[in-house]
């Protein structure tokens, strides 16, 4: 069929020359948001909100609102915003939140904290240091015993003033 001259190719718009790359695990970890997730998106690769906008059929305040946080981002539209973008970071976020999602944050630290609350058992070689002066020890809520605090006063020969033992 042959053409008149006024007809140009026609490109395809709106992201879909190639499929969205993973970003690597690294920058997902970094990730705290769904929001901050779209913002990294848009501006890794150099995107104007209009054309994001246009791709996924919305306004560009309304994407504007989802980059800053102000919105969610529905589950509809992440696929469009991937192609969009060219990049599957906010699929990998969104992915990684759906996996720890089981996992409660708050207790984790709860019980990494109270691990590093639990008294330090004394040392076996600890029991041939001749003490040299009164000792005092203390004792926790629960009435375990820590290591001995040395009271005022001088430590014997050969021991350590800051600590108020001799040597044995």
């Amino acid at each position: 069929m042959e053409t008149l001259g006024n007809q140009k190719e026609l490109r395809l718009a709106f992201g879909v020359h190639h499929a969205p790359k993973d970003a690597s695990p690294q920058i997902v970890r970094q990730i705290e948001t769904a929001a901050q997730a779209l913002a990294v998106m848009i501006r890794a690769g150099h995107h104007k909100l209009d054309y994001v906008a246009a791709c996924i059929g919305k306004t560009k305040s309304y994407v504007s609102r989802m980059q800053n946080g102000v919105r969610p981002i529905p589950e509809k539209l992440i696929g469009p915003l991937c192609a969009a973008t060219g990049s599957n970071l906010l699929r990998q976020f969104l992915n990684l939140q759906a996996a720890l999602e089981g996992i409660c944050e708050v207790e984790r630290l709860a019980d990494l904290m109270r691990s590093t609350h639990e008294p330090k058992p004394v040392p076996a070689a600890a029991e041939r240091v001749r003490r040299a002066g009164a000792i005092q020890f203390t004792a926790d809520s629960r009435g375990s015993q820590y290591a001995p605090v040395p009271m005022r006063g001088r430590a014997g020969q050969g021991g350590s003033p800051s600590v108020g033992y001799a040597a044995a």
